[in-house]
């Protein structure tokens, strides 16, 4: 009778040999990455900016800037990348190399609102990055010249009932928070008005001071200093809080128009692929720096709101709003663009 010999020990022995060799091999990937981590930073970081220079987020970055820089202990840089609302800066950052010396000062409008409002992106903003941390956040202004009559809503949309032949609102773009506020509010107080986009808050605020619409949704720091001097009135904020700066504006749902909330935040997000530790690191000097007492006052004086958030809150925060835009869009019946 032949004799049966077990080969149990020998393929356990293979098997044992096979995971050794791959922990070498995993290891030695990875240990480049654990280098480079605890190495980190060793020279200057490039902040991506997807807009002009001299904006609100500009100013947000500058200052994010000079306080990364005293955390972190190496210069972060401004690399401003304006087009395509945002869509080049984001791409661009996108395809950097993710080490963490390129990082992205990501807007609700790159990283929620353009996989809405476009058929097409040349980037993912979900799957081509890991989010770092949220900065803030801040809402938007109804906003009239003084041309037209109104100190308030309820006046606001009389108004428009008695000139719809002639009735025209602004936005700073199409598919943006501005456009999807205009219809919201004319749709939930029954009235029709043109809607007029132009190219960003700059020019939709010139065009309130010449009259030339009737309305729009803004932001606050770029009309705060002609609503101080009268030029145009402010009449509700889209968020669910006043305005820290003038606090007797009511807001949008505390005078019945629940659906008309939107506004924007900004946030920092690093190529798909950064090491882990790297994109701790940079989280807790975000919230160091967002903390900071500079940070504070231009808080104030831009009349934002500090809102930080973890890499993983903001990742799940990122994909709610993008499903709360998509479901904008199809109340208002926007079509997406090429």
């Amino acid at each position: 009778m032949p004799t049966h010999v077990s080969t149990r020990p020998h393929s356990l022995s293979v098997f044992a040999t096979t995971l050794a060799t791959l922990a070498v091999a995993a290891g030695g990937l990875l240990a480049p990455l654990a280098q480079a981590a605890s190495e980190y930073p060793k020279r200057a970081i490039t902040l991506v900016v997807p807009g002009p220079a001299g904006g609100t987020p500009d100013v947000t970055a500058r200052q994010l800037a000079e306080q990364l820089h005293q955390h972190l202990g190496q210069p972060v840089l401004i690399d401003n990348r304006a087009g395509a609302a945002g869509g080049i800066g984001a791409a661009a950052a996108a395809q950097a190399k993710p080490d963490g010396y390129t990082l992205l000062m990501g807007f609700a409008q790159t990283m929620a609102i353009n996989p809405v409002t476009f058929r097409t992106l040349n980037y993912d903003p979900v799957n081509d990055f890991t989010p770092v941390a949220r900065l803030v956040e801040f809402e938007l202004g109804l906003v009239v010249p003084e041309s037209v009559p109104a100190t308030t809503v309820p006046e606001l949309v009389q108004w428009l009932e008695d000139n719809q032949d002639k009735a025209a609102f602004g936005s700073f773009g199409p598919g943006t928070p501005s456009q999807f506020a205009g219809q919201m509010f004319t749709r939930k107080a029954g009235v029709d008005a043109v809607h007029v986009p132009y190219k960003g808050s700059a020019p939709l605020v010139n065009e309130l001071l010449g009259g030339r619409v009737h309305f729009g949704f803004v932001v606050p720091q770029v009309a705060m200093p002609h609503v101080k001097a009268g030029k145009l009135r402010m009449l509700a904020v889209t968020g669910p809080e006043r305005s820290a700066q003038l606090p007797d504006v009511p807001t949008m749902q505390e005078l019945g128009y629940d659906e008309v909330v939107a506004g924007g935040w900004y946030g920092v997000f690093a190529p798909q692929g950064t090491p882990e530790p790297i994109v701790t690191q940079v989280s807790e000097a975000v919230k160091a720096s967002v903390e900071s007492p500079a940070f504070a006052k231009l808080l104030e004086q831009q009349d934002l709101r500090a809102a930080w958030l973890d890499g993983p809150s903001l990742r799940e925060f990122q994909q709610n709003e993008i499903d709360r835009w998509r479901d904008i869009a199809e109340r208002t019946n926007f079509q997406a663009q090429d």
